[in-house]
């Protein structure tokens, strides 16, 4: 038995394939999904997706968003998603400086709460990057 995995974005598909197991992380934890799981759905926050593909373990770094899972299916919509191996250390430092930077700016300028959310969530994708890029 395996589950179908599909990893999409506001970009398009990241990732659909047929795994045989997957973590991800949760608003209450790592959770972990095998073949034959109950039908569950829930809130997917910024961290390591990990999966084992034909044995071989695998990790995309994932934003924010939500997951479904029904009938061996795990849908996963997420507002960024990179596999560990494209993951470029250097752009990832780049861009969380630069979300930093404008983030500050916009502190200063009182720029309105959903537009501070918006910069820190870009912040924390960038330094999951990093993070599992480093890991590996």
């Amino acid at each position: 038995m395996a589950i179908v995995l599909e990893v999409a974005t506001p970009e398009g598909v990241a990732l659909e394939s047929v795994v045989d197991g997957a973590t991800l992380p949760t608003e209450m934890g790592e959770l972990g999904i095998l073949p034959g799981h109950v039908p569950l759905a829930g809130i997917v926050v910024p961290g390591l997706l990990r999966f084992v593909k034909n044995g071989e373990r695998e990790s995309m770094a994932i934003d924010g968003g939500f997951f479904i899972l029904q009938s061996d299916v795990l849908s996963i919509l997420v507002d960024g998603a990179i596999s560990v191996a494209e993951i470029d250390p250097t752009e990832a430092e780049q861009a969380r400086r630069r979300a930093e930077e404008t983030l500050a700016r916009a502190k200063l300028a009182q720029v309105d709460a959903a537009e501070i959310a918006q910069l820190e969530a870009k912040i924390r994708y960038q330094i999951i990057k990093k993070q599992a890029h480093n890991r590996h």
